[in-house]
């Protein structure tokens, strides 16, 4: 590893003769960049890896005490010599203060410059070394930790070797968590996203842990969406529930998607396989909660037993009564209940699920209403996905099914009704979002079968209708106002002014501007 040194002095011609004349190859520098004042320091050094600082002191610009006190707020570890032309004892004592190697006068010859920086040269070799035995142990750590968590290989003989090479005692606590992404990341953007996650946890874990008594001890990425974090204690407490809730917000405010932490309790070493084994039983069948937290400890009280819910009666309920909301309520208080018995899990959350759509299904055949007219496919199915990843995302679940339902009894499901709706809808917002996903939510129905019953009955699709009725009414204003052509455009719901101009020409067969001449 080559070590590089910044050379900031406002003398220009100083500068110059340094980097000309100083044998650095000989003293081990492999890098010499320069600058003549602070700014151009500063820049120099958030760009790039630089190690040792030779710097005047007194600058018009801003003088190098300045430049050290910013590097050590900013956190560089940098090792600077001054070169000053000024024996002031208040210098000197601020230099040390700030952990500066060398305080040396100007002018000074080159042999006793390359003796001083040959000196600190050997103190960042030293650090050299230092860090690429630490980064060697991190990656034996590392290694261990995934040969235990991951493959699960040997783990007697690992642990075993573990604590005989002095990694832990034998007392010695750990906390492991893992940690699961709840949203699929977008495919076009699916390695960069996971590549984000993999910084996001690592930075803002080893960030959280310097306030407590705990140690970050690896992240280990064990599969695309989930991620296991080994904490090592270090005090008397292995990170109270109140922490551990603390931990979880300060990466909720830094992480991109949605996600679940579960929690194992703190165990030596030998007991670390079997609270990855009851995490992962966790992960497979326990529904997260509005915390996004699940302790290993309350895994033992979530209930077991399905409890059978009273379809029949429900489905009875929903045929002969006006409002559907009686039965959405009861649908509600069956999970609230589940939740507070100790939890939810998977395997009884998409049980109920499937009956509850099976029913839905009964009570829509009975109306002579196919699924798929009210239901969008897409939305539906990422709602249902979404319903057994979290609490959250089940109550929400009953709400998205039973506000579709609601909306379906009060709207007569005729095709020329449902199109008349559509319409009025579409002359009162012509500068309004119209998109196929917005007018399908209006008449409680798919977006297919919108689409469809549209068409159907006019002979002409949503999209040309829509810019039809638009561009008339920019005609109207055309015809009667002097608006700008382009706020014209902007009241007829097209931000895109080419894109009007464009439609307006194709359905009209003039610009705008040459249609309002006309009518003068």
């Amino acid at each position: 590893m080559g070590i590089s040194i910044l050379i900031v002095d406002d003398d220009k011609l100083l500068v110059e003769k340094l980097e000309e004349t100083v044998n650095w190859s000989g003293i081990g520098i492999d890098m010499v960049f320069t600058a003549n004042n602070i700014r151009q320091a500063q820049k120099l050094l958030e760009e790039y890896p630089i190690e040792m600082l030779l710097c005047d002191i007194d600058m018009p610009q801003g003088n190098g005490l300045e430049l050290l006190e910013w590097i050590r707020y900013k956190k560089l570890d940098i090792e600077c010599t001054f070169l000053s032309s000024y024996a002031n004892f208040a210098y000197a004592q601020m230099a040390l203060k700030l952990s500066s190697r060398e305080y040396l006068l100007k002018p000074i010859s080159n042999v006793d410059l390359e003796t001083a920086l040959r000196r600190i040269v050997g103190i960042v070799q030293e650090k050299h070394q230092k860090q690429k035995k630490q980064e060697k142990k991190g990656e034996n750590e590392k290694q261990f930790w995934e040969d235990l968590l991951v493959q699960c290989l040997q783990e007697e003989y690992w642990i075993e070797r573990a604590k005989k090479s002095g990694y832990c005692t034998p007392d010695e606590t750990f906390r492991l968590i893992l940690l699961r992404v709840l949203e699929i990341p977008d495919k076009e953007h699916y390695k960069k996203e996971i590549s984000l996650y993999n910084f996001v946890i690592t930075n803002v874990l080893t960030e959280y842990v310097e306030t407590t008594e705990m140690k970050l001890e690896t992240v280990v990425h064990v599969s695309d969406l989930e991620w296991a974090v080994v904490l090592r204690n270090h005090g008397s407490a292995m990170g109270t529930q109140e922490e551990l809730a603390e931990l979880r917000t300060c990466l909720a405010g830094a992480f991109p998607a949605r996600f679940c932490m579960y929690m194992g309790k703190p165990a030596v070493l030998d007991e670390i396989s079997k609270s990855r084994d009851q995490l992962e039983e966790m992960e497979k069948y326990v529904v997260p909660d509005e915390t996004g937290i699940l302790y290993e400890t309350r895994w033992s009280f979530v209930e077991r037993d399905y409890q059978e819910v009273p379809w029949k009666t429900y489905l009875a309920e929903m045929e002969r009564s006006d409002s559907l909301a009686a039965v959405r309520e009861k649908l509600q208080e069956y999970l609230k209940k589940r939740e507070k018995s100790g939890g939810l899990r998977k395997d009884f959350t998409s049980r109920f699920f499937e009956e509850m759509i099976q029913n839905i299904y009964v009570y829509l055949k009975e109306s002579n209403i196919v699924f798929g007219q009210i239901f969008d496919s897409e939305e539906y199915e990422t709602k249902r996905r979404e319903a057994v990843l979290s609490v959250v995302g089940a109550h929400a679940f009953i709400d998205y099914l039973f506000d579709v339902l609601e909306g379906q009894k009060k709207n007569e499901s005729r095709s020329d009704n449902v199109v008349e709706q559509l319409k009025d809808y579409i002359e009162q917002n012509l500068n309004e979002d119209l998109s196929r996903s917005v007018l399908a939510g209006k008449v409680f129905l798919s977006e297919d079968y919108v689409s469809k019953i549209f068409m159907k009955t006019t002979g002409m699709s949503l999209p040309n209708y829509i810019a039809e009725r638009r561009i008339e009414r920019a005609k109207e204003y055309l015809r009667g106002s002097s608006l700008p052509i382009s706020k014209i455009a902007m009241e007829v719901g097209y931000g895109n002014f080419s894109y009007f101009s464009k439609t307006f020409w194709e359905l009209v067969g003039c610009t705008p501007n040459e249609y309002r001449s006309r009518q003068k």
